[in-house]
């Protein structure tokens, strides 16, 4: 493949994940009525739509004069790929980011009839419509402006690629370290109580369980703050995503300003 296809293809992708988010986040803010950052990523785009356009124009465009085969064909190679794109998001994550179990002729929850028929659809409007106007646009741009701005877009895109995966990854490591927390609280508690009831019991060594305890607390405030944010985060782009940690940590319903004053406090008094 020529370095001109893959600068062009390059930018399709991106063009495309920055679309599929706007229109997608736009969607889902005006029917739940708050705004919402579709996506895995923080970026404003998702990639799904990125790598769905360049599968389409690299499957689909040979099909441009036949619409029925054009219809079946992204119906097909569409429903393969977010097949594909679902079995390994839950690999890689150990979560399922979408589930379709309830849906009419569904595989796995993972695709499902009725979006693989609007799959379908946009394959013949991709081809037939979008992308020849976005192509005319492309193709339009001057060739050292498309090449500095791949450059740029894949500089911001793998930037937040690093960080987002990075704090999806770290969820399990988090939650397993405030499990840890929790656990010596417990019995920091069961310590302070046993000191309390021993005849020769020393208030310094009390009082000094006692900042320790502290000390876990505002380990463990700060663990839930970060863990219940990123969770919020997940459930508001991916509704239907399955995950018995992020289930657990948002059954707590926790207050954000609650724990936020907490830390604050905390903070204030370790600087004095």
């Amino acid at each position: 493949m020529e370095i001109n296809t893959i600068l062009y293809l390059l930018f399709y992708f991106f063009i495309y994940s920055i679309a599929g988010w706007m229109l997608e986040s736009t969607y889902r803010s005006l029917i739940e009525r708050k705004v919402i950052n579709s996506g895995f990523l923080h970026g404003p785009y998702c990639t799904i739509y990125g790598f769905g356009a360049v599968i389409m124009f690299l499957f689909l465009d040979g099909f441009e004069n036949n619409i029925v085969l054009l219809f079946l064909m992204g119906f097909l190679v569409l429903t393969a790929w977010e097949y594909v794109v679902g079995v390994l998001l839950e690999k890689i994550y150990h979560t399922k980011y979408w589930d379709y179990s309830h849906s009419f002729c569904n595989i796995q929850g993972r695709v499902c009839l009725l979006n693989s028929f609007y799959w379908g659809v946009l394959g013949v409007v991709f081809i037939k419509i979008i992308h020849p106007f976005v192509q005319d646009l492309t193709l339009s741009i001057p060739y050292h402006w498309l090449m500095a701005g791949d450059m740029a877009l894949l500089a911001i895109f793998a930037t937040d690629f690093i960080i987002s995966n990075g704090k999806v990854r770290g969820l399990d490591q988090q939650f397993a370290y405030l499990k840890e927390i929790t656990e010596n609280i417990r019995e920091k508690i069961k310590e302070i109580k046993k000191a309390r009831e021993e005849e020769s019991k020393d208030e310094e060594i009390i009082q000094t369980l006692k900042e320790a305890l502290e000390e876990l607390k505002h380990k463990q405030d700060i663990l839930k703050m970060n863990l219940y944010k990123q969770s919020i985060r997940l459930k508001k782009a991916f509704p239907t995503i399955q995950s018995d940690k992020i289930n657990e940590i948002l059954k707590k319903e926790l207050d954000l300003t609650v724990l936020k004053n907490r830390i604050h406090k905390k903070n204030k008094e370790s600087k004095k």
